[in-house]
């Protein structure tokens, strides 16, 4: 869990000023609509959003997140950078088995976070790769065999590198396709293949008969730390609820193909007008504004925001809203993840919006709400894309924003929080069991 960096907004100007996207914030135009929602300036925010892609971890993303706190401070906001750190694997270009005097192709598979190397050596059975079954020290200076389960592969790593092993191969226990993974690059580690149950087998069964000597190979794997923001900011209760939070939440980061206008600037610019708003509202409970990076690389921003909460963060929120691709022409949906008409998503509909099903949203957009859900928070995602619109590609452009939906998309989100911190509105039902949904398959780490 990572705490959340306080920098100071000279530091950020500083930052700011080398990077391609200019940080003056647009002016505010004449023309309100949607009782006080200014169509204009949304469209400037999407405009200057979208001028370049704005990939996870790089510094258009960063530029969007300072855009964005330069925004909300100027709204009267309190504001806090939130860095996370995440590490991404680029596959090997080579990796293979080869065992001498066995003619065989083996079909090896990678671990993600696997260290390159070239070991020949010979093969010792090391059954589970616990510490105790390399406690012979038998596997010094050899290529330790060990089976999946009992404990995490990126473990069983380290205790053969630990026990002078000087590479691993790990063989399924089970039938079926596995995505093994390290889980995170390791320290102490040596190079690691994965082989299938049938494979594991057939070698543990002649190593009963005679010795065998292998050469492992992995080549080209490419591991790499990145860094992204999110960007908080609080506005405090000015009544008595201040131990009620609502969470309003969008993604600043883009595709690396994508400008991005839709999918999400359009999020982000409703998020400010409706932030501009509420500035000017006496609210009865806290609201919490969250801009959120790397959602685009398996949302990464949206975990380091989940797991900085407290469980006294957690019990605060009485309501929560995602916004995503929000400004083309189309019905303002209202999503929950367990399909129920909670307040949250009631007031939403209220407000004009449709109470819409889980199978009408895009696999991504389903796995903002199950990884919400999963951290106790269950939010109403707000969107007026399809699960059949096509997603994150290079016409997701300025052209395709309407103004009109951005400022009516604004005007439902800033009534339905406005009836929720009024005071007057019912305790936010929080359901207490976690969803049980169909997620996406994980890498598999033991």
């Amino acid at each position: 869990m990572r705490s959340v960096g306080h920098y100071a907004l000279g530091a950020l100007l500083v930052w700011g000023s080398l990077l391609p996207l200019p940080l003056a914030l647009p002016q505010a135009y004449a023309n309100q609509t949607h009782a006080g929602m200014d169509a204009e300036l949304l469209y400037s925010h999407v405009e200057h959003l979208a001028k370049t892609a704005r990939p996870a971890a790089t510094e258009t993303e960063f530029a969007a997140a300072v855009y964005v706190e330069n925004a909300l401070r100027s709204y009267g906001y309190e504001t806090a950078l939130q860095p996370f750190y995440y590490d991404t694997y680029k596959k090997p270009a080579s990796v293979s088995l080869a065992i001498e005097g066995w003619e065989r192709s083996w079909a090896v598979h990678s671990l993600t976070f696997g260290q390159n190397g070239v070991q020949t050596a010979e093969i010792v059975d090391a059954g589970y790769g616990r510490a105790v079954d390399f406690a012979s020290g038998e596997a010094r200076g050899k290529i330790a065999l060990v089976k999946r389960g009992e404990i995490p592969f990126g473990e069983k790593v380290r205790q053969a590198a630990a026990a002078g092993a000087v590479a691993v191969i790990v063989w399924n226990d089970r039938d079926g396709e596995w995505r093994p993974s390290l889980g995170e690059p390791l320290d102490m580690s040596v190079p690691v293949i994965g082989l299938l149950r049938e494979e594991g087998q057939l070698i543990r069964q002649r190593l009963l008969k005679q010795p065998l000597k292998a050469t492992v190979k992995v080549a080209g794997a490419v591991t790499s730390r990145h860094t992204s923001y999110n960007l908080i900011a609080t506005k405090k209760s000015s009544g008595a609820g201040a131990n009620k939070r609502v969470l309003l939440l969008a993604h600043h980061d883009s595709a690396a193909s994508s400008p991005g206008a839709n999918d999400n600037a359009s999020g982000v610019a409703v998020m400010l007008e409706v932030a501009r708003q509420l500035a000017k509202s006496r609210l009865d409970a806290e609201v919490q504004l969250v801009s959120l990076g790397a959602v685009t690389a398996d949302q990464r921003g949206q975990r380091a925001f989940s797991e900085s909460l407290t469980e006294k963060d957690r019990q605060k929120i009485v309501a929560a809203y995602y916004l995503d691709a929000v400004g083309r022409t189309g019905k303002v949906k209202a999503i929950t993840e367990r399909g129920e008409t909670t307040l949250a998503a009631g007031l939403l509909v209220e407000a004009g919006a449709k109470l819409s099903a889980w199978e009408d949203v895009r696999t991504e957009q389903r796995r903002v709400l199950e990884l919400l859900a999963e951290a106790g928070i269950y939010a109403v995602l707000v969107t007026s894309q399809s699960a059949t619109d096509g997603t994150d590609k290079a016409e997701d452009a300025l052209a395709s924003i309407e103004k009109e939906q951005l400022a009516q998309t604004a005007q439902m989100i800033f009534s339905a929080i406005g009836k929720i911190t009024d005071g007057a509105t019912p305790v936010y039902p929080i359901p207490a069991a976690k969803t049980n949904g169909q997620h996406e398959p994980e890498e598999d780490l033991q």
